[in-house]
């Protein structure tokens, strides 16, 4: 068997012909080439086979399922088949900037406590074109915060560390079918910590798919595991399913929102000022805790920038 690879790139595929083509491209046309590419058929049915069956690279590593099995399971498929000491993924309809792998791969060698890294996007319509910058936010404790009500990282942009998800067992949860990265990040945060690079280093396609057709099953999957999130990174904090719901429609990650929910209640923004209170008291000590406080807007209430509260205790942060 070849020598391990630095990265393995984990792509899983479902009828996705029209746009794997360049897919593939963006990620053998990488600066930095010491990758095995792990890409995963989940049986289409609509020429992805025969396209892939097509490619010659050495670094591929091509596999079918005999029979459609499904996002997640195809997922830990690779997990299982990786062979790299960091893990990327990436998704059959989207893009990615030449220098990602190599920009990834520095950032995480030179922080050895970061056991997860994203990176910021640029959002495209189902024909490439330009819709939106989509910075994602860059330190742990916003990461950590903003994982209470919605996903903080883009799944197709992410790194592993391969070493945290084999010390402590950490897999996809195959119970969730949709929002199952966001599942698995709440778990890997509770060991280890998360980043995001600001450069937007993945081209990110808005489309039809999961997202649209199982909609109500991704709201009530998030709302599941916020709930997580919220007794992980604020333990004690007391909050009912329903009330978490309407904070999750109204503070939520864009894709996840309620329209019909209105965030200038003033009664929900209240709650949503007491969650964050809660999590900057239990996050006191965190070194990132200036930074996140320097970019709250004052307090309506008080006028005040939120401040921890002197007689709360906090754990140290996590480390891989």
């Amino acid at each position: 068997m070849p020598a391990q690879p630095l990265v393995s790139v984990l792509l899983c595929v479902h009828n996705d012909r029209a746009y794997l083509a360049p897919a593939v491209e963006s990620i053998l046309r990488q600066t930095m080439g010491d990758f095995e590419f792990i890409i995963i058929d989940d049986a289409s049915t609509d020429g992805s086979a025969d396209l892939l069956a097509a490619l010659m690279d050495h670094r591929i590593r091509l596999s079918r399922n005999p029979k459609n099995l499904g996002l997640t399971r195809s997922l830990n498929l690779g997990l299982n088949a990786a062979r790299g000491r960091f893990i990327a993924r990436m998704d059959a309809d989207d893009l990615c900037e030449a220098n990602r792998l190599a920009l990834q791969v520095n950032f995480l060698n030179e922080n050895p406590d970061v056991g997860l890294l994203g990176t910021s996007r640029i959002m495209m319509d189902e024909s490439g074109r330009f819709i939106a910058n989509a910075p994602a936010c860059r330190d742990d404790l916003s990461i950590r915060f903003k994982c209470l009500l919605g996903n903080p990282f883009a799944h197709p942009s992410m790194m592993l560390r391969a070493e945290t998800l084999i010390r402590h067992g950490l897999r996809y949860d195959e119970s969730f079918q949709t929002a199952q990265d966001y599942e698995l990040w709440v778990r890997m945060l509770a060991v280890t910590l998360g980043a995001n690079l600001p450069q937007p280093l993945l081209h990110y396609r808005l489309r039809g798919g999961i997202s649209k057709t199982r909609k109500p099953e991704q709201l009530g999957n998030h709302d599941r595991i916020s709930m997580k999130a919220i007794h992980t990174f604020v333990p004690g904090f007391a909050i009912e399913p329903q009330e978490l719901h309407q904070l999750r429609g109204r503070f939520g990650g864009v894709s996840v929102r309620d329209p019909n929910l209105d965030p200038a209640d003033p009664f929900w923004q209240r709650r949503h000022h007491d969650l964050r209170q809660a999590f900057i008291d239990h996050h006191r000590h965190h070194p990132d805790l200036p930074t996140f406080l320097a970019a709250i807007p004052a307090d309506p209430w008080t006028g005040h920038t939120p401040r921890p509260d002197s007689q709360a205790s906090s754990p140290p942060a996590h480390r891989t």
